[in-house]
């Protein structure tokens, strides 16, 4: 007998939920199986049937996460001409925003480091197409300057989503590019 989609898709949300709400208080190697199932309603083997681990759950999250900025930054950021920082900064802050209940857990101080690492990578065709294209700087200082940028658009991100009232968009990005650019 097969299961509906709906109900597939219900469980899953569910078990991300639960997870999610454990994950948001602790770091993942302190939840258990038995903690998600228990708080979604679910047993065990039901966790089963869609992940093979806490692990792969936490992927499942980040990929969802990492694979909507992939789009903006593929679909709207690297088609112009030139650099808009103010355009280009808000839209992945308003992205950030939206999702914030998850960017803010996995750019803290429980969340995989990897997150970051591949959110710059995501990020880093935009340093190298509009701030990288001074060909006297060699490919040491290009990944010097590269790095420079991505942790500071990183760092950015992680702190104002992990405030308890972030200051607005605009506000913030005019404060970056006056102080900062």
């Amino acid at each position: 007998m097969k299961k509906q989609p709906q109900v597939t898709e219900q469980t899953r949300a569910n078990l991300r939920q639960a997870f999610w709400e454990l994950y948001a208080e602790r770091p993942i190697e302190k939840i258990s199986v038995r903690e998600i199932t228990d708080r979604a309603g679910y047993n065990r083997a039901t966790f089963y049937l869609y992940y093979h681990d806490v692990y792969e759950l936490l992927g499942e999250i980040e990929d969802q996460v990492l694979g909507n900025i992939d789009r903006l930054v593929n679909e709207h950021l690297l088609k112009g001409d030139r650099l808009d920082f103010s355009q280009h900064m808000g839209l992945i802050l308003r992205l950030a925003q939206r999702s914030r209940a998850y960017t803010e857990v996995l750019l803290g101080e429980h969340g995989d480091p990897t997150f970051g690492q591949r959110l710059k990578e995501i990020v880093s065709p935009i340093v190298d197409r509009f701030f990288l294209q001074d060909e006297t700087v060699d490919e040491q200082g290009r990944r010097i300057v590269r790095e420079f940028y991505l942790s500071g658009i990183l760092a950015i991100i992680r702190t104002w989503t992990a405030e308890k009232d972030p200051m607005p968009i605009d506000r913030l990005i005019d404060l970056v590019v006056r102080i900062a650019l």
